[in-house]
């Protein structure tokens, strides 16, 4: 549910005239879609590139109709007043031990409407913790869609992850992001640049992952060392 929070009207008297500031949301509507990238989900990676690196596909560990469990956290930053910790969190259906993956950070800037999505790597709080990317842009609807100009480092499945690849043919990615958010999960699709030190481009690459909601229930380890701090105000 949307959390709003109100300042109190300001009325000042000016030469017998009345001014009034009108009372103004400082949380926008477009929260509610910050808060349904988090729950519990079957996702699913497929990264479309040149036929020999992708992922993921019958050559690698994990067929393309085989989705991870993943649990999202959700809670505001303390002490920085519309920003948001979103932490991903892996595990075995199986084993069921939860493993952090990556954490999100989303804030909202009320001059301009957009809101700024950072991406780290390791659990929210590490010291080992880097930055993946970030870009700004505005939410429509339930879409969020951004380029950013930043340089992205490589992504894991390119830089020594035990199911993908150990790539030295290029140096950061330039990511074209596009989000799509319902109460019953999300999709995030990338179109990206591959890019060499030099600043050649040395592959395009397609990537669709789909987030589908599951009950609370079937992600409950997760949960307790990775709580949702949602509240309804």
């Amino acid at each position: 549910m949307i959390r709003h929070y109100h300042i109190l009207t300001l009325a000042t008297m000016i030469g017998g005239g009345v001014s009034v500031a009108l009372a103004q949301e400082t949380t926008p509507k477009e929260m509610s879609n910050v808060e349904n990238i988090s729950g519990c989900f079957d996702v699913t990676y497929r990264f479309i590139e040149d036929g020999v690196h992708d992922m993921f596909s019958k050559q690698h560990k994990q067929e393309l109709n085989t989705p991870s469990r993943e649990w999202i956290s959700f809670k505001e930053k303390e002490g920085e007043k519309n920003t948001f910790i979103l932490q991903h969190v892996t595990f075995s259906r199986e084993e069921k031990e939860p493993q952090s993956h990556f954490h999100e950070i989303w804030k909202y800037h009320p001059n301009t409407g957009s809101w700024t999505q950072e991406v780290r790597s390791q659990a929210y709080g590490s010291e080992k913790t880097e930055l993946r990317y970030q870009c700004t842009a505005s939410w429509n609807m339930n879409q969020w869609q951004c380029h950013s100009t930043n340089e992205a480092g490589k992504p894991f499945r390119d830089n020594g992850a035990p199911f993908g690849f150990k790539r030295t043919d290029y140096d950061h990615l330039n990511r074209n992001n596009s989000i799509l958010v319902t109460p019953n999960g999300w999709v995030q699709s990338e179109q990206n640049k591959k890019i060499s030190a030099s600043g050649a481009v040395a592959a395009y690459e397609l990537g669709w992952i789909t987030y589908q909601r599951l009950e609370d229930g079937f992600c409950e380890t997760a949960i307790k060392p990775y709580p949702r701090e949602i509240a309804t105000k």
